[in-house]
Order: C-alpha cells, then structure tokens, then sequence
C-alpha cells in the first residue's frame, strides 16, 4: 500500500471511531434521560472531551494530505467530506451532552408517560444517526432521500411536542420547570436529527460530487439564469 493510500485509509479509520463514540453518547443521552440514569449520563458528558479531541485530531491528519499529496477526484471529495463530517459528529455530541446535564439538573422523567410522541422523536433521531453515519462510511449515494423525509417527520413531532408541552403548562403551572427542560431538550433532538440529515447528504457528494445540501438554493438560483 502506498503512503497516500495508508494515510487516507488512517483518516477513515480515525473517522469511523470518533462515529462510534458520538453514536453511542446518543444512545446513552436517551437511556439516561428515558430512565433518569445520572451516572450514565455523567459518563456521556465526561466522553464529549473525547469527541474533541478526535475532531482536532482529524482536522489536523486531513489538512495533511490536502498538503503533502494534492489529491484529486474522489480522493479529494473524500478527504473535504470528512471535514464537514467531523463537525457535525461533533455537533451531535454537543447535543447528547447537553442533553444529560438536563438529566443531571432536573429530574424530567416523571412528566414523559404524558408525552406519547416522546420515544418516538428519540427512536426516529437514534434511527437517522445511526443510518447517516454508515451511509457515509459505505459511500451509500441512495439512502439520503429516506432520511431527509424522517427529518421532516421529526420536525413534524417537535411541532406536537411543543403543543403539547404548552398545554401541560397551561394545565398545571407545577409542570411549568419540567415543561420548559423537555423543551430545550426536544430542540436538541431535532437538531441532532438535522445533523444526520446533513450527513447523509455528503454520501452522494464524495460517490459523484453531486452536492444535495441547500437545494431549495440552488432551485432558486436556476429559476433566476
């Protein structure tokens, strides 16, 4: 194996662990908040440093080889891929910690049975890292579609989960604490779902360098020539 090819393949490498561990804080963020699990979800908060130190370490082995090799065609799609990968894994583990410091402040478990659409978001959110992150990995140009479409269907939920926290605030002001945590953390779950979203979209990019980020953009773009 060539020197390029040896360094390319430490970067996927280094980039499917730090995948690992984001997809597994996520995880453990919805186990700790779902069971009120407060040592777990100090171990999700302690890991998010981890997660920091891969994304610096990335960075650094990337910027190397755009330097030392130059690379071209699908070695170079890869390479600018992986980059924006890393911030939004990034941005995933910010979340899922976020997350668990509300699990460590608030005990908001108690007013879950009350929201049916809870687990759901969660289980739909959890669904999308875990697809995104291995579309990327397996250069999977199709399964983006799939995955923009839950993404609307968790924006869908956030939207009944905000009523319905609102109106468990007008019944009751004693839920009034517990209401405006569950809401800070369901804005969290659905950007986490963004996230994954803006992941799958970078499969199709390094396969063919077709970009679908912002297409609503380019639409508009097209119209104006």
């Amino acid at each position: 194996m060539q020197l390029m090819e040896r360094e390319l393949a430490d970067i996927k490498i280094k980039a499917a662990s730090m995948s690992v561990t984001v997809r597994e804080m996520y995880q453990e963020a919805i186990k700790a908040l779902l069971n009120h699990e407060t040592g777990l979800a100090r171990r999700v908060v302690e890991r998010d440093r981890l997660v920091d130190m891969y994304e610096l370490e990335i960075d650094e082995m990337c910027l190397k080889f755009l330097a030392l090799y130059a690379p071209k065609a699908m070695e170079l799609r890869y390479v600018v891929a992986v980059l924006r990968f890393i911030v939004e894994l990034e941005r995933v583990a910010d979340h899922s910690k976020a997350v668990c410091r509300q699990v460590l402040d608030f005990h908001c478990a108690a007013l879950l049975p009350l929201l049916p659409d809870f687990e759901s978001i969660l289980t739909l959110t959890l669904r999308m890292t875990r697809e995104a992150t291995d579309s990327f990995f397996e250069t999977d140009d199709q399964r983006h579609e799939a995955i923009i479409e839950t993404d609307k269907k968790v924006g869908r939920l956030q939207k009944s989960l905000n009523s319905a926290l609102a109106a468990l605030i007008r019944e009751d002001a004693g839920h009034i604490d517990g209401a405006v945590v569950l809401l800070n953390i369901v804005r969290r779950v659905e950007r986490i779902g963004d996230h994954a979203k803006n992941i799958a979209e970078l499969a199709p990019y390094v396969a063919t360098g077709k970009v679908i980020r912002h297409r609503e953009v380019q639409t508009d773009a097209n119209i104006d020539h």
